[in-house]
């Protein structure tokens, strides 16, 4: 007789499921930056000094910052357009404040990036926003497909996705 699926209480929710995946993550990314007992039992750290996750976590953490800045400055032209897209600074908030522990100090950017040029015309201006939007998406993909962690690697393959359905739902 086969396994019958555990009942619905029994399974976990896909909040927790999350919750659990960013925690943990977390604490797999923290470890990464701290010293190695064992030097020569990993594998060689990254260019820079980075180990590899460190590494994906201080790209990561770039991108999701400018495409929020971007999303700032594109409500702050239109502000009409906060109810449709005014979330997703919230969103990519959420995103670094997970992120930025993980990335130390001197792997951060000590000068800020240009100011992002918001298109005159709120419809391109929209338009452009989703292109980087997608851009992040493929980018928090690709990411998640060279992190060596796998709880990691599900923590940015989620950021993606919250991303994408976000997408979904884009203001015409």
């Amino acid at each position: 007789m086969a396994d019958s699926p555990a009942p619905l209480a029994a399974r976990p929710s896909r909040r927790a499921l999350v919750l659990g995946g960013v925690a943990g993550a977390a604490g797999v990314v923290l470890t990464a930056c701290s010293s190695d007992p064992d030097p020569g039992s990993r594998e060689p750290a990254s260019p820079g000094g980075l180990t590899p996750d460190v590494a994906v976590a201080t790209r990561a953490l770039a991108e999701i910052q400018a495409v929020r800045e971007a999303v700032a400055a594109t409500v702050a032209r239109f502000p009409a357009s906060r109810p449709e897209i005014g979330s997703l600074v919230a969103l990519h908030r959420a995103h670094e404040a997970t992120l930025v522990d993980a990335v130390p100090e001197r792997a951060r950017p000590s000068t800020a990036p240009a100011p992002y040029a918001v298109p005159r015309k709120r419809e391109k201006a929209l338009s452009v926003l989703a292109t980087r939007e997608q851009r992040l998406h493929d980018t928090l993909d690709g990411l998640a497909m060279r992190a060596q962690s796998g709880q990691f690697a599900r923590l940015l393959a989620s950021m993606g996705s919250s991303i994408h359905q976000r997408l979904a739902t884009w203001p015409a």
